[in-house]
């Protein structure tokens, strides 16, 4: 891309950065695969009705079912090719579609959008007139954010992008736009999707790089505004508005980052956790969880009986009052 943007936000007070991570439950009116689907498609031959595999947490349960009973030990290049290559078709498998709820999103104008999603479904939204799935199309709007000598080992970031998104900047209201983050991986890059348990420990690895990175950055700093260049320091540092995404415990990559979050002592970002009624009591010990890592329980006013449609578009109205309120736009 060669407009060169920049994401600059304070560190602290009405100028920290406003962030929405969404996951698959923004997605279901399009239609879009669950992860149940997901990963009986990359079940192969012999490893269906594998019995306690649905005991298993996600990326556990994906490895069993994606290994051959005989894989080598160690393994070849041949199994992990043909791996790459399931989870390659699977991906073809995935819808880009807009819909009604993610419709609502570029009106929050938000400084940043995270997704969990593998799909283009959010850019869609964004820009209902180009197809995603295109090559050119991702490569117009695509944004490297590391600087210069970052780059000089490695062009553009391949599989793991923590300091890429794709820039929406038709915003009047915000100067530097709106950053997506596919934070875990996108359809168009199998070799980055983050599913099994190897690629969340990869993740980790690189998400401890980028805050260490951040903490050099912030004892250099000259203001308490900043250049942000990654989603994970983003993450420690902006208001965090969760819908939609379960944060389930086998997302451990994301419960290092909040329980990072809450430790750092030069930022005041909040994260606020949108989850609808009734809350079985596994559902309330996952609250208190989220509570021990600094989030803040919503409901959006829902209770049993109210519909998604009606809880998500609450949630959103919410989210976006609360976005003026901490830009300091509305008392």
């Amino acid at each position: 891309m060669s407009i060169q943007i920049k994401f600059e936000h304070f560190l602290k007070g009405s100028g920290r950065p406003q962030i929405l991570l969404i996951g698959n439950g923004l997605e279901y009116k399009s239609g879009q695969r669950s992860w149940e689907q997901l990963v009986d498609d990359l079940t192969i031959p012999g490893r269906h009705d594998t019995p306690g595999a649905d005991e298993l947490p996600f990326p556990l349960r994906y490895e069993l079912l994606s290994t051959p009973r005989d894989v080598h030990n160690p393994m070849q290049k041949s199994d992990i090719d043909q791996e790459e290559k399931r989870l390659s078709v699977a991906m073809k498998n995935m819808v880009h579609k807009s819909n009604p709820l993610l419709d609502k999103l570029p009106g929050l104008h938000m400084d940043h959008i995270f997704t969990t999603n593998y799909s283009y479904c959010l850019e869609q939204a964004f820009f209902p007139n180009l197809d995603f799935r295109k090559g050119a199309v991702r490569s117009k709007l695509r944004l490297d954010l590391r600087n210069e000598e970052m780059k000089k080992d490695r062009k553009r970031e391949l599989h793991y992008r923590l300091h890429t998104c794709y820039h929406f900047g038709l915003d009047s209201d915000r100067d530097n736009g709106t950053g997506l983050w596919h934070i875990h991986g996108e359809s168009s890059v199998s070799r980055g999707i983050i599913l099994g348990h190897d690629r969340y420990g990869r993740m980790l690895s690189f998400i401890v790089q980028c805050c260490e990175e951040m903490d050099q950055r912030v004892c250099n700093a000259k203001s308490d505004k900043i250049n942000f260049i990654s989603w994970p320091a983003l993450f420690l540092f902006g208001d965090i508005y969760i819908l939609g995404f379960g944060f389930d415990t086998c997302e451990f990559d994301l419960w290092w980052l909040l329980r990072r979050k809450l430790r750092e002592r030069n930022s005041d970002g909040k994260v606020y956790f949108y989850d609808k009624p009734p809350f079985t009591e596994k559902r309330e010990v996952h609250h208190l969880l989220l509570k021990a890592n600094g989030a803040e329980i919503l409901t959006a006013g829902a209770n049993e009986s109210t519909s998604y449609d009606t809880f998500y578009t609450s949630a959103l109205d919410d989210i976006y009052a609360k976005t003026l309120r901490n830009r300091g736009r509305l008392e």
